[in-house]
């Protein structure tokens, strides 16, 4: 089993116990989750024990009596671990709705943990244009069935640019706001990379150890620095993309992409640059990040890509 999933279940237990729990308690109540020898069951209760920790997690722990006395239970206080009213002072409201407002991650979370401490907001949220949604950074929902596939050693088959995939996943990443499949593509028998959200329909599970992963292998070490060099299903008519950088980020620029980079240096200061666009939408995270400085000057097709986002932005505001 994950070491995520079983520490999940121990929150889960400790959560639930209404009393203090004995380690050989929790070992019968996550079984099978645990190593069967005694000495690694408790040297990995310990590792889980200290992720939670690690996360902020108070765990409480007393030295029973009766007849179980001289046994350490364990158990988390939910006083102590839920968060309590707070009593914010409206221009601290304020403030936390117009940062809950500029992102919003998966679906309503940010609007729900936004309810739970600033209750004026769930009456707002009902009047159209009062949460004005800049970015989006959706949850995609075949990232459980990957981390599974992942965890048991199991194939996976699915459907990505049009085509059918089976993969010996080796490793998930997320980088640039996305998340990244890498593995063993036994459709054309090679190491792959998949964008996750590029996947069509449903991830399709197999067989739990179907595949082992090579001795060694290293997923951040085969997966190019930069995701803009990473292949896309956007056509933009060339890998590279020509574009003019203003004179206060020209340091930036020549930090992630060196002298060699430069095509152009202009007489205000500003700089044309050559920037991988093989992955456009990793390309856009990039050229956002500088609004108003940054301008693609080619190829046509990529401009006329970014001046079309930009007017669809502008139309929704």
């Amino acid at each position: 089993m994950h070491q995520l999933e079983r520490v999940t279940n121990l929150l889960a237990l400790l959560l639930s116990a209404r009393r203090h729990v004995t380690f050989e308690e929790i070992r019968l109540g996550l079984k099978g989750q645990y190593p069967e020898n005694l000495v690694a069951a408790r040297a990995a209760f310990e590792r889980d024990k200290g992720i939670l920790r690690d996360e902020g997690i108070p765990i409480d722990s007393v030295v029973l009596g009766g007849d179980q006395a001289g046994t350490t239970g364990y158990r988390i206080l939910r006083s102590e671990y839920e968060l309590g009213d707070i009593d914010l002072e409206p221009d601290e409201a304020t403030a936390l709705r117009i940062a809950v407002a500029t992102i919003r991650i998966g679906q309503t979370w940010s609007l729900e943990a936004l309810w739970k401490v600033d209750q004026d907001v769930a009456e707002e949220s009902d009047r159209p244009g009062t949460t004005p949604i800049i970015a989006s950074l959706p949850v995609d929902s075949r990232l459980p069935f990957l981390h599974q596939s992942l965890a048991a050693r199991s194939v996976v088959s699915f459907t990505y640019n049009d085509k059918s995939r089976e993969v010996e996943s080796f490793g998930l990443l997320a980088r640039g706001g996305w998340w990244y499949l890498v593995g063993h593509d036994r459709s054309v028998n090679e190491l792959r990379t998949f964008r996750v959200d590029r996947i069509s329909g449903e991830v399709n599970v197999g067989e739990a150890g179907a595949y082992a992963i090579p001795d060694g292998f290293d997923v951040q070490a085969v997966f190019p620095n930069d995701p803009k060099q990473l292949p896309d299903n956007v056509d933009v008519g060339s890998d590279v993309a020509q574009v003019l950088i203003d004179a206060s980020d020209v340091g930036v620029v020549l930090a992630q992409y060196g002298t060699d980079a430069v095509v152009e240096e202009r007489a205000d200061g500003s700089v044309v640059f050559d920037i991988p666009c093989s992955n456009v939408r990793a390309f856009d995270q990039w050229l956002f990040g500088f609004v108003e400085r940054a301008e693609v000057l080619a190829p046509p097709m990529l401009r006329e890509h970014v001046v079309e986002w930009l007017e669809g932005i502008g139309g929704t505001r």
